[in-house]
């Protein structure tokens, strides 16, 4: 493609990024399309993301994905917000930013793709992590479960996710054993299972056989969290679903079109490999 001063710029700021496969995902949908525009990732360090997002306005995007660990800052740096968390942010002709979450709809989205009876099985969830996603996931499924248990190694964190639903709940770390045994889903959100982390060993052997496990992390695609899930017979949902349904959203806000979703995990699995 040529790039020129009319092309629209899109991409994805985070600390870090380099992992991320929304280039790939996004630029592919713009192809399809044959939309003037495209999808770059770009490292944001610094000290007050707020202020260096605010900064952004003038340097022509269009729009931004944003992950961790900037998605408050982005809520907070946008002229308007849906909250207090957002991973979308898009330019206004205005010259105006709006920030959106679709992290939320978007595992929803997946959660449904894995397993399409989930809103009759599912009314105890354990969120595993209290950071943006776990918040974003948390808020979405808060209408249609009946308890959200958020455990998180800060404690505090946990505290300020579970009071921001009507049904959130803090578990203490070390009581994970009793979380496990007690969901009806339990949804991986932290660091934990990324290539190069530490292992950790999960209580999964207390789960039930219904239990879903879902893992937000991609890299890898089958996290130690995924696999001793399967092993134990549970029904096990990957990372790439949120990613994909999250991103198709946001390339909906951005362009006013949904993009192919079982297209985009063909491509992603393939670049993945």
């Amino acid at each position: 493609m040529s790039i020129t001063a009319a092309t629209k710029v899109f991409g994805i700021i985070g600390d870090p990024v380099g992992h991320s496969l929304s280039p790939i995902m996004h630029n592919a949908w713009i192809a399809d399309h044959g939309l003037d525009a495209v999808y770059v990732a770009l490292p944001l360090k610094s000290d007050d993301p707020t202020a260096a997002i605010r900064a952004m306005k003038g340097l022509g995007f269009s729009g931004l994905n944003v992950t961790v660990p900037h998605k408050e800052a982005a809520a907070a740096a946008a002229d308007r917000s849906e909250g207090a968390v957002a991973n979308v942010l898009r330019w206004e002709e205005d010259g105006s930013v709006s920030a959106f979450n679709t992290d939320g709809a978007g595992f929803l989205d997946a959660l449904s793709e894995t397993a399409p009876d989930w809103r009759g099985r599912v009314q105890r969830v354990l969120m595993l992590g209290a950071g943006g996603a776990a918040q974003a996931i948390g808020q979405a499924l808060s209408p249609h479960v009946v308890t959200i248990h958020f455990a998180n190694r800060t404690a505090a964190r946990a505290e300020t996710a579970a009071s921001a639903i009507r049904n959130g709940r803090v578990l203490r770390w070390d009581d994970l054993e009793r979380g496990f045994g007690a969901a009806d889903l339990v949804v991986q959100t932290t660091t934990l299972s990324m290539d190069g982390q530490p292992e950790q060993v999960w209580p999964l052997d207390y789960c039930r056989p219904t239990v879903i496990a879902a893992d937000i992390v991609y890299r890898p695609l089958e996290t130690e969290f995924l696999r001793a899930a399967r092993a134990r017979g549970l029904l096990g949902m990957d990372g790439l679903g949120m990613l994909i349904h999250q991103g198709a959203r946001a390339f909906d806000l951005w362009f006013g079109i949904k993009p192919d979703t079982a297209k985009a995990r063909e491509r992603l699995i393939a670049a993945l490999k």
